[in-house]
């Protein structure tokens, strides 16, 4: 099926330097493109202007390699039990499902963050944690697999959330 195209302005220097980040990612420009564009779409169709998203994405990467994590403000200013832990991860799954957003990158990205998962294939195994705080993040983990439904299978302390195929791109 043939598509219809048209021709935009961009800086030659732009355009080889966007060409060698395709290449790099295995992509050819133009569904490197297509799919930079659709991200920008979506951002601003939520009301975000998308190079501030991306700016602002840009600044958390440096802020995690200085330690910073991502953690649900109510995790850490109130007192809260297990089992409301992982309940506010089944809704937040849930949410995330109905979005149509994926589970999965929203797992690893705090996951990874937090120092809460290993990736193995296709599978993310949310380790054993003993701190209360970190314990409780995990719960929220798990919630999220669930409430999204996605397939887990738990033994003892170590869940393991696993996927038909990776969807990640983190």
């Amino acid at each position: 099926m043939r598509k219809n195209r048209k021709t935009i302005g961009v800086d030659a220097e732009y355009v080889e330097l966007l060409k060698q980040i395709a290449v790099s990612r295995g992509m050819s420009i133009a569904s490197y493109l297509k799919r930079l564009i659709e991200e920008s779409v979506k951002l601003e169709e939520m009301g975000y202007f998308a190079p501030r998203a991306l700016s602002e994405r840009r600044v958390e990467l440096i802020l995690s390699k200085l330690g910073f994590t991502i953690i649900p403000r109510d995790i850490t200013s109130e007192p809260m039990s297990d089992e409301i832990a992982l309940e506010r991860g089944l809704v937040i799954g849930k949410t995330l499902r109905e979005l149509e957003l994926n589970p999965v990158e929203v797992i690893e990205l705090i996951g990874l963050s937090n120092q809460l998962i290993v990736i193995q294939g296709d599978n993310i195994i949310i380790l054993p944690q003993y701190d209360p705080l970190r314990r409780r993040l995990s719960l929220l983990l798990k919630g999220i697999a669930k409430g999204a439904g996605l397939s887990i299978m738990e033994g003892g302390e170590t869940t393991v959330i696993m996927q038909s195929r990776r969807t990640s791109v983190l």
